[in-house]
């Protein structure tokens, strides 16, 4: 853990306060994280209060959902922690998000390695997930000019990326990401973090995962309570499961025409 290089005082104390206690929340709700450690140390890594609404900062390290800008929500880390299982992506693995919230769950993988291109449709969200990623040494800035700024953002994120050699940079896109992000596939996986009423609205999405064993994780249902579903690939065959005795509730899917 390096972040006294990166954070403020104040931001560092209150991170190292809180983090062991949510690690300990997220066990406690996904017992199944034992079986990829990997995951529990990225969530371990990530400074949760930067990434919600800081109306509830005092929440942001317990496992629960909590509301940012509009009507959106970050998931709780538990439940990012089980999808992120559910895809089985390892160091080294190229991921695709769709839905990138507040970037929390792009943040985690990252931790583990894992080269994640995002992709979110509502602008505000857009905005203030770069501007976190930014902040933290997840990704460049890039639309500063060519000046002394821009240098000077260049150099923070060299240093940054000294500090954490382990992360892989996160690719954020604005728009919908309905069609995917073809021109950068195969993915080992894609994370669809918002739900659809039946797998066939997504199922073209399948054809930009990897031939050997990419996994597509959907969460599938009514508006209210969904069930993950998962998809993987072998070549061009295709197995579907869902995970069996857990519910979730995630945001519908923004759904635009398709071309």
């Amino acid at each position: 853990m390096s972040w006294e290089h990166v954070l403020p005082e104040e931001d560092l104390r209150y991170f190292k306060e809180n983090i062991s206690l949510l690690e300990d929340r997220v066990f406690q709700n996904f017992p199944e994280g034992y079986k990829n450690p990997e995951i529990l140390s990225a969530i371990r890594s990530v400074p949760r209060h930067f990434f919600v609404n800081q109306g509830y900062k005092a929440l942001a390290y317990t496992d629960n959902a909590l509301p940012t800008c509009g009507d959106l929500t970050t998931s709780a880390p538990s439940v990012i922690a089980q999808v992120i299982f559910q895809t089985g992506v390892a160091r080294g693995d190229r991921l695709l998000e769709i839905g990138t919230g507040t970037g929390y769950q792009a943040a985690v993988l990252a931790e583990m390695g894992v080269k994640v291109f995002t992709i979110e449709i509502d602008g505000p969200a857009v905005e203030t997930a770069d501007r976190v990623l930014v902040r933290l040494g997840y990704k460049m800035e890039k639309r500063l000019t060519y000046s002394h700024r821009r240098l000077d953002s260049l150099r923070r994120y060299g240093a940054i990326r000294r500090v954490f050699p382990q992360r892989e940079p996160i690719t954020l896109y604005y728009g919908n990401g309905q069609e995917g992000l073809a021109e950068k596939s195969p993915f080992k996986a894609i994370i669809v973090a918002a739900s659809v009423p039946h797998v066939r609205e997504v199922w073209h999405l399948t054809e930009q995962l990897s031939t050997a064993k990419g996994r597509m994780v959907v969460p599938v249902g009514d508006r209210n309570e969904q069930s993950l579903v998962i998809i993987q690939r072998s070549g061009e065959r295709f197995d579907l499961f869902t995970l069996e005795g857990i519910s979730f509730n995630f945001l519908r899917m923004v759904r635009g025409k398709r071309g």
